[in-house]
Formats: structure tokens, sequence, C-alpha cells
């Protein structure tokens, strides 16, 4: 249980990421409410002991009438954007702490390994998430002008149950691993000896528990969020053929050939995001709030795998 009781209000709650977060927080003994427009078409997860409100965060009526009232100390949003976070410091200015979700793609390119929080991230670079950077610096202004008690939490590649794993075409075409399963011949780049590092979605959920216990320590801070170490995109593909007994042979081609074949493969935004190395220290967050990954990124792949043949995905 948590050390102390928070009344925590979670955005987009029937999500992949809200919905774990928000059955976290109750677990930990917090009491939450969840706030969703109602039209997650996806498989939702447990929210068992989660108070759900239904609305729209972009209505401002809406958080002004419904939500204010409920009295909450603390903000959750794993999608936020910059106008939610801007509305949020107008609309909810005396809230204790807000937590939002980020990504690690806001460092891209890497300039060393494994980079931390203090690695450069504000200035827009051929293949990072720079709309992401613009929203954290909104956040981080928020926090130094106003002290709007914002922490921003930037995962790795995310992966596990609920959510199609990457592929080595550079997104989550589920006809990768179709390929895969039933033994026909596949493609890939020039991406073996590739550094990837995932985090799963259930640690993911569980480093935003774990940071309500010490809500000044957090405020105006970034942690990276992920598993322990990185592996190679090579032991990345075995590890998927394993899980799903496949027999089919690997061939290496050239970046435009994969263009030529692979479906839904592109270079800009994905295969050169796929390309570029990710290796990040976690620290941060172990030192702080006492986060403790129990997932690899192999067991995330796994899992995640095992979800789409038992939904019937693959």
């Amino acid at each position: 249980m948590s050390k102390t009781k928070k009344q925590v209000v979670v955005f987009g709650a029937t999500g992949e990421i809200g919905g774990r977060i928000a059955k976290g927080c109750v677990e930990a003994g917090h009491k939450v409410v969840g706030i969703s427009r109602g039209t997650n078409k996806r498989a939702i997860p447990d929210v068992a002991g989660v108070e759900m409100l239904y609305g729209d965060r972009s209505d401002e009526d809406f958080l002004r009438k419904a939500v204010l009232p409920l009295g909450f100390d603390t903000i959750i949003d794993s999608v936020p954007n910059a106008h939610s976070i801007a509305r949020y410091a107008r609309i909810f200015p005396n809230v204790e702490n807000v937590f939002i979700c980020s990504s690690t793609g806001t460092y891209v390119p890497l300039q060393y390994f494994p980079a931390d929080e203090e690695h450069p991230w504000r200035e827009q670079t051929e293949v990072n998430f720079f709309n992401q950077s613009q929203m954290d610096m909104l956040a981080l202004d928020l926090w130094e002008t106003q002290k709007f008690p914002i922490t921003i939490f930037r995962p790795t590649n995310i992966i596990g149950p609920g959510r199609i794993p990457l592929d080595l075409w550079g997104g989550r075409d589920i006809k990768f691993f179709r390929t895969l399963k039933v033994g026909e011949n596949i493609s890939i780049p020039p991406c073996e000896n590739v550094l990837i590092q995932s985090g799963s979605n259930s640690d993911l959920a569980g480093a935003f528990v774990k940071a309500l216990d010490v809500p000044e320590a957090v405020r105006g801070e970034i942690f990276i969020i992920s598993c322990r170490r990185a592996i190679t995109l090579g032991r990345y593909l075995q590890t998927a053929m394993e899980a799903l007994q496949s027999s089919s042979s690997v061939q290496t081609l050239g970046i435009n050939e994969i263009i030529q074949t692979a479906p839904g493969a592109q270079w800009k935004g994905r295969l050169e995001f796929l390309l570029e190395p990710m290796c990040f220290d976690i620290g941060k967050a172990e030192r702080i709030f006492g986060y403790q990954p129990q997932k690899s990124t192999e067991d995330g792949l796994r899992e995640a795998l095992a979800w789409c043949q038992s939904t019937g995905v693959i």
C-alpha cells in the first residue's frame, strides 16, 4: 500500500497505459477517478475499483463543472498534448502534482550511451520527436514561471499485452509477425546490431504509481522509464521467432529494397528511427522514487506476442 493516500484523477483511464495506471493507483490504496470519453474501441484494461467519469478533457466547461469539484491531489495524463497541459494549469492551478507521459524520442539521435535525463533534447533534429520536445518545454516553463507541479515521464519503446510490438520494418505492422508465424521468408534492413531498449506497459504504469509516494521530490523533473538494459535488434528478432516458433528464413536487404518490398516500410519516420541506437539510463527514477522494472525487452516482446496470438491478431 502507498505511504499516503491520494485523490487521483487519471485522464484516458480506459486506454492501454491510462487503465494500467488507474488500476495500479487503486491497488496502492489511492482513491481514483478515471476520465474517459467512452470512445475507446480497443481492449480495455481492468479498471475495477476506479470511479469512472465520462467527458472530454478539451471541454473546459466539463473540466470546471465536473472535474474541479472532485478535490483531487494529482492529475495523471498518459497521452497529453500542449493544449491539455496549458488547460490544466489554467483550470487546476492549485493541484499538488501533474504527471504526464512524453517520450525518449525527444533525445534522438543519442550523443552518448547510455543517455540520461541531461542529454540534449530541446533542439529539433532530423529524427527526434520535436512535437514532444515542444510540449515538454511548455510544461517545464509552467513549472519555472508558475510552479505548476509538472513531472515528465519519458518511456522508451513501449511493449507488452494490448499493443502490437515494434517490427523490423520500423512500425507496428502485424504483417511482419504474421509472416514469421507462418514461416514465410522475410526481409529486414541492416539492423541486427542496432540497440533497442523497450519498457513494458506494466512497468511504465508502475512508475507513475511509485512517484505518488514522493510528490515533492518529483516536481519539475524528467524521468526516463524503461527496462534495465538494451539489446540488439538481432536478439529482438530471435526472441520473436522463438516466441512464434518461426521457421522463417531471414534476408537482409538495403534500405531502398526494403521500402519497395516490405508492407508499410518507409524511410522518413520509420526506418530512419529504427536504425537509431537506443540505450538509456534509468538510474534517476530508481534513486528518487524507487522505480524497479520487472520486465526486460524480451519479456515484454514475448508477452505482447502471446497477447496477439490469444486475441487472434496473429
